[in-house]
């Protein structure tokens, strides 16, 4: 019997320390918010801040309800907390997941109670959600950010430079922060203060214009209103969000500090500036209060659009990155004038048809709740921050992308409507705040996913070719996983059917990243009798591939598939499984494949199905853009387009089909635990299974697995006729 693999020992053994200390920390924990002090001082002052945070919030008491420690969300947190504590990385990466863990259920649970109080009326519906949904929701919530937490904790690359990331976490930090201090800091006597300041200061600028104003402590008295300036007019948002740039920027100690401190002034004239807009004139606002009101929120849309031309365009000149910002800010600011009407008119349009279907959704942007205007606003406001987004990140180009963003965005906005409405037949009225966070986080969502550059995208691209070099040194070999013997069964059969038989040919693979990491099927096709040649970026990866071949021979190549190092017509067939889709340059690569390959040769073309009935696509650009796919830049393709994309090469398309019809997270899922957690590939394995016999049974399924492929040929040369 052969010695068991030393690594795999290792491997099961960390697995095995792993989940004993996550069983030990669990307990602990769970001991410890469960021991009576804890319980009566910790979890009870929980309890007690999100209840009140709920209630500022919108929620109406129910003094019918109770809310103990078994509303609390401790045990959730508890568990996850221990895995995150468990888990083999920098003890620092472990306490700052674990807080971080805390923060998210703290935050979840907060709405679960304050819909256990919207439904408190309905003791059937109350049960379900208190009892069933929810913990089962929390549950969820839990290991999904326990996943992602792990995938990022073990991430070597990102999208953005090490700064944005730094002010991307400072920022939601302190929005976090801001929104669970506004309760308390919205009747602070000292902030009250400022605002009897800030009025005066903006009532004397008004009367140095020549306005006609009177102030009375914090209350600004105009021709066209009344203007109180309260404690929320001065705590706004943004505040966090600068101290997240000041600590985020290259700067010395001492500039730090100094532009923190500039805070402070810089923060007051902006509370004046933003009361001095109820002095513009009726053509320009004719609703000043609503701007007045809305002050902040487009300050905070105008920033984002400047550092979103920053971040698409960084180690650009300065003056480049400033037109583009000041071009998108036009962009906007015109979207919301000429766009914005019209806009908001079909979106009425449309609330009113949904309004048939769901009686209780509120059919109109403006209601009596809505004193400040931020939901009157916000059809405008998203409108012209999307259009002002995307020409800072695409130069006005990528319409189609566009058009999609604008669909969401309007699925969206009534969507917000249908949520307003239920939320105000179960007696709840969400804060302004909470419209206006919505108001900007969808259209900077839709960015991040749709325009936000991929790093390693441009040909001769140095950072990508060290992407691969780092990627090919440090990711793990998947081969003996479920998916992977599924993986290796559809590339035989793809190499089957194209030919007959392979000895004797010169076949070119386009990456050798299976034969160093997956499935190893050159080697098959030299077993078969195939003249095998793999070409690959990575200098790591063809190194390990040639030490993988046991004795076969092989031909291997440090090489970019878009500028292939061999003469015209040089091989037989060519295989290429899910390489060019990580190239900007696509139909480069595909062209310089047809100019190798010999007349009358195939070339077999998989890519990542764009039409994937398990959206493989929609995940990939969303861990891509979270820096957690491994595979860096990535497209997907239509089976037309993959068609149109052989032909404009010169090639004609004989035949078309699919492999790996399976979810792309059952395949990631199946992949982690077999290099992670080798002992739980059992389970993923039985999930694997069904799609294997369906595979087997069902043929049509093929072409709908999540890469599609398509077998070309190149035309033979034309016989010309001799006298």
């Amino acid at each position: 019997m052969a010695e068991p693999n030393p690594r795999a020992r290792l491997a099961v053994a960390s697995v095995r320390t792993f989940i004993a200390s996550a069983i030990l920390w669990n307990i602990g924990l769970l001991g410890l918010i469960k021991w009576p002090w804890v319980a009566e001082h910790v979890i009870g002052a929980l309890i007690h801040f999100q209840t009140s945070l709920i209630f500022w919030y919108g929620a109406t008491p129910n003094h019918a309800l109770v809310v103990d420690a078994s509303c609390s969300g401790g045990d959730v947190a508890a568990l996850c907390a221990a895995i995150t504590l468990s888990y083999p990385v920098a003890w620092r990466r472990r306490i700052a997941g674990a807080l971080t863990g805390l923060l998210v259920i703290v935050a979840l649970n907060t709405v679960r109670v304050a819909s256990l109080y919207g439904v408190a009326s309905s003791p059937d519906t109350l049960t379900l959600l208190h009892l069933y949904l929810w913990p089962a929701a929390l549950v969820a919530a839990a290991v999904a950010y326990v996943w992602l937490w792990i995938r990022w904790s073990e991430r070597g690359t990102s999208a953005v430079g090490g700064g944005w990331v730094r002010f991307f976490k400072l920022s939601l930090g302190g929005l976090a922060a801001y929104a669970a201090a506004a309760p308390w800091l919205f009747t602070s006597a000292a902030l009250g203060t400022v605002g009897v300041w800030t009025a005066l200061a903006a009532g004397s600028t008004l009367a140095l214009l020549g306005g006609h104003v009177n102030t009375t402590g914090n209350v600004l008295v105009t021709p066209r209103g009344a203007f109180q300036v309260t404690q929320e007019c001065l705590f706004t948002p943004l505040i966090p969000l600068y101290i997240a740039a000041a600590l985020s920027l290259p700067l010395r100690p001492s500039a730090r500090v100094a532009w923190v401190a500039l805070g402070v002034p810089l923060f007051f004239v902006l509370g004046v500036t933003r009361v001095l807009v109820l002095a513009l004139p009726p053509l320009i606002a004719e609703r000043p209060i609503f701007l007045a009101h809305g002050f902040y929120q487009i300050l905070a849309g105008c920033a984002a659009i400047v550092v979103a031309a920053h971040v698409a365009f960084r180690g650009a000149s300065a003056r480049t990155v400033s037109a583009r910002a000041a071009a998108a800010l036009g962009a906007a600011t015109l979207g919301a004038l000429a766009v914005g009407p019209a806009w908001h008119a079909v979106l009425l349009g449309l609330a009113e048809v949904v309004q048939r279907v769901i009686p209780s959704t509120q059919i109109s942007f403006s209601t009596p709740a809505d004193e400040q205007g931020a939901l009157a606003m916000l059809p405008t406001f998203q409108i012209g921050l999307t259009l002002g987004l995307w020409v800072a990140m695409t130069g006005g180009r990528r319409w189609a992308t566009l058009m999609g963003a604008a669909g969401i965005l309007a699925v969206s906005q009534i969507a917000l409507l249908i949520l307003l409405g239920s939320l105000a037949a179960a007696g709840l009225h969400p804060h302004a705040l909470s419209v206006r966070a919505w108001a900007l986080a969808i259209p900077l969502a839709l960015a991040v996913v749709a325009w936000l550059p991929v790093e390693g995208t441009v040909a001769g691209d140095a950072a990508y070719r060290r992407f691969w070099q780092h990627t090919g040194e440090n990711f793990p070999v998947l081969t003996g996983a479920a998916s992977t013997e599924y993986y290796f069964a559809n590339e035989k059969r793809l190499l089957t059917e194209a030919f007959p038989t392979l000895a004797g040919m010169t076949l070119l693979k386009t990456d050798l990243w299976d034969e160093a990491k997956n499935t190893r099927i050159l080697q098959w096709a030299a077993g078969q009798g195939a003249k095998v040649v793999g070409i690959d970026i990575s200098e790591p990866i063809v190194h390990q591939a040639r030490a993988a071949f046991e004795g076969r021979r092989l031909r291997p190549v440090v090489s970019d598939v878009r500028r292939v190092p061999f003469v015209d017509d040089s091989f037989d067939a060519i295989y290429s499984m899910g390489t060019v889709e990580h190239f900007v340059e696509t139909e480069a690569s595909v062209a310089e494949l047809a100019r190798i390959l010999k007349p009358s040769g195939r070339l077999i073309l998989g890519v990542p199905n764009r039409h994937d009935p398990f959206l493989r696509p929609l995940l990939v650009a969303a861990l891509s853009r979270l820096g957690l796919y491994a595979y860096g830049f990535e497209k997907s393709y239509s089976r037309r387009s993959l068609r149109k994309m052989l032909e404009a090469a010169g090639l004609e398309v004989r035949s078309e089909t699919g492999i790996l019809f399976m979810p792309g997270w059952l395949r990631m899922l199946d992949l982690w635990c077999h290099t992670r957690a080798r002992p739980l590939g059992v389970v993923t394995a039985a999930l694997v299974a069904p799609f294997v016999w369906l595979d087997r049974r069902f043929i049509g399924l093929r072409r709908h697995g999540y890469l599609i492929v398509a077998v070309a040929e190149k035309p033979a040369a034309p016989v010309v006729a001799t006298h």
